[in-house]
């Protein structure tokens, strides 16, 4: 007598019900912050924001900024969305891999910023105040933007900062200090 196919296919399916069990396991927890790492504050219904990033101390004449580093796609992506309050003497500083003309917009963003477009060279070459939940990109007039630097709305004025000036860091220029970060 021919064995029934019925035995099997019970067991084939029994067995794909025991693999699609396994993988709807929860992922494993995150590992907790480090406790020495200041967090950002978050929007207490969200809790979306990226975690505090490496910084870097820039300098834009006599003024000193620490500038966390967004070199990396997400950290680019996130920068301060979900965020709501930025140091008066902080700011988010975006690397780029190859000059282009950039565009920012502020969707999820309560913090009103202002962004300079910096070229190659570390310097300044535009300026512009961002507005709160605005999704309309903010565009360069350059194709020549490498860096991008979000602070406080107002800081670039309040600290004298215009188009021209140059950014330095302990180790000389943004591209000496942020290559291969």
């Amino acid at each position: 007598m021919k064995p029934s196919p019925t035995p099997r296919l019970a067991q084939a399916l029994g067995f794909a019900v025991l693999l699609l069990a396994g993988g709807c396991d929860k992922e494993n927890p995150a590992m907790p912050p480090d406790p020495d790492t200041p967090k950002p504050t978050v929007q207490p219904s969200t809790g979306l924001a990226q975690p505090r990033l490496e910084t870097i101390k820039l300098y834009l004449g006599a003024t000193e900024l620490t500038a966390e580093i967004a070199d990396e796609n997400p950290e680019r992506q996130a920068g301060m969305m979900h965020r709501t309050s930025m140091p008066e003497t902080e700011g988010m500083l975006f690397v780029f891999p190859y000059p282009h003309r950039a565009g920012f917009w502020m969707k999820n963003t309560t913090v009103p910023l202002s962004i300079a477009y910096i070229d190659p060279a570390s310097r300044v070459i535009e300026i512009h105040d961002l507005q709160p939940g605005d999704t309309q990109p903010v565009e360069s007039r350059s194709a020549r933007v490498q860096y991008a630097l979000e602070v406080n709305q107002g800081w670039f004025t309040r600290n004298g900062i215009k188009p021209g000036a140059v950014i330095a860091t302990d180790l000389g220029s943004l591209a000496v200090s942020v290559s291969g970060h």
